[in-house]
């Protein structure tokens, strides 16, 4: 935060402060209330005659984001989408704009905290929220969600919304008591014109259902798995998915059992429990079918039970909490807000741990030599030998670089003397197979040479070239002495003469025969040693 206010400083003395519009439309300026990755966050006011006045908050795409075909049309999506949506759970959008070049919408402004800062400030007072607080919390954004939900289009067709980033930073909760779902910026509907990209997982991952960790179509049922998972940590305050990184959490979410409340707090009702457990089912066909089940399940515990849920008894219990804080638009500071931590637990990890063996499945072992199908013959083949009650047994090889030591990695780690002698054993194979080949390939060779040798008649003056039917062929009496050439049997031309370009093997060097070589010995013997004698 302070090489933050120095940056700022610096550029205010040196006069390099960016120039965006002041106003926006019709809509003053007041003072910068956040930033995020794709927009910022500013309050604004609305002027009319005779002296209206109404304070909104407007989200401006960032200038950097403002050259980006992709960022303007998902800017305006969000824009879209959330102007469709008319609820008193639901943040209103009022109106859309353009001011030099700048896109911007125009949302209600709601005067309150959002649920993570809520939990932070009771965590920190070792506390827990009051349960009937909690309740009007998530029948609130329960309710909101299902309108969403059940929006359907100007043809009166479902546009199959679903809000894909249901967490405590997105349900805000006024100082009036009022409970609103905010920030549709990524949420999906049928009739979008831009679609999530195949591989790509939108919203928050400690706040995902498995079935969009591992990438498949999700429903309305994913909004409330992440809504049972706002539940779960508003009732223990404890964080439910978090590890090291994101492939860690998301492991823990497709593949963990979740623990249930009350190992964190043994005092929740156990209807209330079922309730928790039923909304995190892994499988959406075991979740409530709707937000609007939900929601009737738990108001339908706080009867029985006696619970009192109002929006009333909620806005005591903010002012409470956090005091009466004044509008921003009262308050001269003009530095935007810290963003706050959402680990308002402050443990190292979530109360679901990754499961061990789902590690040792999923790592990435070290580099192994690649076996070969010598090596795949031999491990089929070969027979195991004998224990040797002389040698103790070596240890488990230790798991992979970064993945913690288990049970489960211990018992698949073989011991490294059994794997030598593995190796061995494919090496000696494909020796043997080498050395077959290149004998098998002089036998061939040599019956080829065999084949192929010439066919010649003794004659009185030495060799003399014959026909095909063996009838001697004299020559000329003006030409020298045929030169005997070797003659294949399919090389014999029908009128009984040869043609044949193959020099006299007579003349040739003989065939070299490796394997009665000395070389060629000394070679087989060190093999051998190596093999019977491995290092």
């Amino acid at each position: 935060m302070t090489d933050l206010l120095f940056e700022r400083n610096v550029k205010l003395v040196l006069g390099q402060s960016e120039k965006r519009p002041a106003t926006l439309g019709r809509y003053e300026v007041v003072k910068h209330l956040a930033q995020g990755g794709m927009a910022e966050v500013l309050l604004a006011r609305a002027t009319g005659l005779e002296g209206f006045e109404r304070h909104v908050v407007i989200k401006r795409i960032r200038a950097e984001q403002a050259h980006d075909q992709n960022h303007v049309q998902m800017f305006l999506e969000e824009a879209r989408l959330a102007a469709t949506l008319h609820h008193h759970n639901v943040v209103q959008v009022h109106d859309i704009g353009e001011e030099q070049g700048e896109y911007f919408f125009v949302m209600e402004y709601v005067h309150g905290e959002d649920v993570r800062r809520i939990l932070t400030a009771v965590t920190g007072h070792e506390a827990r929220p009051p349960l009937e607080h909690v309740l009007t919390i998530i029948t609130g954004a329960a309710a909101g969600l299902h309108h969403a939900h059940e929006q359907c289009g100007p043809n009166r067709v479902p546009l199959g919304i679903v809000h894909r980033d249901v967490s405590p930073e997105n349900i805000l909760v006024g100082y009036d008591g009022g409970v609103k779902v905010a920030d549709f910026g990524i949420a999906k509907a049928s009739h979008r014109s831009l679609k999530t990209e195949s591989g790509i997982r939108k919203g928050k991952v400690s706040y995902m259902s498995p079935e969009q960790c591992i990438g498949l179509p999700v429903d309305r049922r994913s909004d409330i798995f992440a809504l049972g998972i706002v539940l779960y940590e508003s009732l223990t305050t404890r964080r439910l998915f978090k590890d090291e990184n994101d492939f860690l959490t998301m492991t823990a979410i497709v593949q963990s059992k979740i623990r249930p409340p009350s190992t964190v707090w043994p005092e929740i009702p156990p209807e209330l429990e079922q309730i928790v457990m039923k909304a995190l089912s892994p499988s959406p066909e075991d979740r409530y079918s709707t937000a609007d089940h939900m929601q009737r399940a738990l108001e339908a515990f706080a009867a029985k039970i006696g619970l009192r849920m109002s929006t009333t008894a909620l806005a005591d219990y903010m002012k409470a909490q956090f005091g009466r804080r004044p509008e921003p638009w009262l308050i001269e500071d003009d530095e935007p807000e810290i963003e706050v931590s959402i680990d308002f637990d402050g443990s190292a990890s979530g109360n679901v741990p990754v499961p061990k063996d789902a590690i040792c499945t999923l790592a990435i072992p070290r580099a192994r030599p690649t076996p070969s199908v010598a090596f795949a013959i031999a491990r089929s083949t070969s027979v195991p030998d004998a224990p040797d009650p002389a040698s103790a047994p070596s240890p488990p090889e230790p798991p992979a670089a970064g993945i913690p030591a288990s049970p489960a990695c211990a018992v698949q780690a073989r011991p490294a003397g059994h794997r030598a002698r593995w190796v061995a054993a494919g090496a000696a194979v494909v020796i043997a197979a080498a050395i077959v080949l290149v004998l098998t390939r002089d036998d061939q060779a040599a019956a080829a040479s065999a084949a192929i040798q010439p066919a010649v008649a003794p004659g009185p003056s030495g060799p003399t070239l014959v026909t095909a039917d063996r009838s001697p062929l004299p020559p000329g009496p003006s030409e020298p002495p045929p030169v005997v050439v070797p003659v294949a049997p399919t090389e014999i031309a029908g009128n009984g003469s040869v043609t044949s370009t193959v020099p006299d093997p007579a003349q040739s060097p003989p065939a070299k025969r490796h394997r009665h070589t000395p070389r060629h010995e000394a070679a087989k013997k060190h093999w051998d040693s190596r093999i019977l004698f491995p290092r």
